[in-house]
């Protein structure tokens, strides 16, 4: 097993305010991890320290064992795809699918510089595994919202990533995008991919993450194996709402009184 993540005493603070405190967190090579919060509890922060975007203002971040701060971030961003709504809703909407594929190997918001054979090579494969090779000459932003999450995958893959983070990817879709979705992360995991998924919606866990931390106020209140934290006592504590938690296949769902 190989070490991905690790964060010791880990906080964020702005402008006095204590946005996360004491995080500590590890993840190995043969763990899939959803965070589980309501809105305002900090796992964004978490998630873009997590994909080496923010540096903590105290503790300790280690990714692929490399230390934030003495390593080449760059080089360390390029091995972790993150999926975000930002992104969505600030990615040049004129530029053509294919393009903003491209866009990946250049971190950019649109196309800017040439692209080699061996990189489009690249995209034609991810293009044909996520099943969107007939959107390659759309326009981003004439895309559904579904179809532009599914873009922003690929575009995550142009380095072939050890970890991929998502970021509330089912967050404005409808049922079947969000089933097409939830279809592609679970490919994703299948090839081998390891993932940090965010939501607030166990529905949206897929069977193949096996561990689950709880995210409330800015603090981890509970973390581990996926079975032992998704009952109803931990989760109406987390949610602060009274309600039912039915498995079914492998997957989990809410239950009104």
């Amino acid at each position: 097993m190989e070490d991905l993540i690790e964060l010791e005493n880990v906080s964020i603070v702005r402008e006095g305010k204590t946005i996360l405190k004491d995080i500590n967190f590890k993840m190995d090579s043969s763990e899939n991890w959803a965070i589980i919060g309501r809105n305002g509890s900090g796992k964004s922060f978490l998630l873009r320290i997590l994909s080496g975007n923010l540096f903590p203002s105290t503790g300790i971040v280690k990714i692929f064992g490399k230390q934030l701060g003495f390593v080449n971030i760059w080089d360390l961003r390029k091995e972790i795809g993150f999926v975000s709504d930002h992104l969505q809703r600030e990615y040049d909407r004129e530029t053509r699918v294919i393009n903003v594929i491209y866009s990946g190997f250049f971190a950019s918001n649109g196309l800017y510089q040439d692209v080699t054979d061996e990189m489009k090579e690249k995209v034609v494969d991810i293009l044909e595994f996520l099943e969107i090779f007939h959107l390659r000459d759309r326009v981003f932003g004439h895309l559904s919202s579904g179809e532009q999450k599914k873009v922003l995958i690929a575009r995550s893959l142009v380095f072939s990533p050890k970890l991929l983070i998502f970021d509330e990817p089912c967050n404005n879709l409808d049922l079947a995008s969000k089933e097409d979705v939830l279809h592609s992360i679970q490919k994703l995991v299948q090839k081998g991919h390891n993932i940090v998924f965010v939501t607030h919606h166990i529905e949206e866990i897929i069977p193949q993450i096996n561990n689950v931390l709880f995210l409330k106020e800015g603090k981890i209140i509970k973390s581990g194996d996926k079975v032992k934290m998704m009952n109803k006592k931990l989760l109406n504590n987390l949610l602060s709402y009274k309600f039912g938690v039915v498995k079914k296949n492998g997957w989990y769902y809410f239950k009104h009184f």
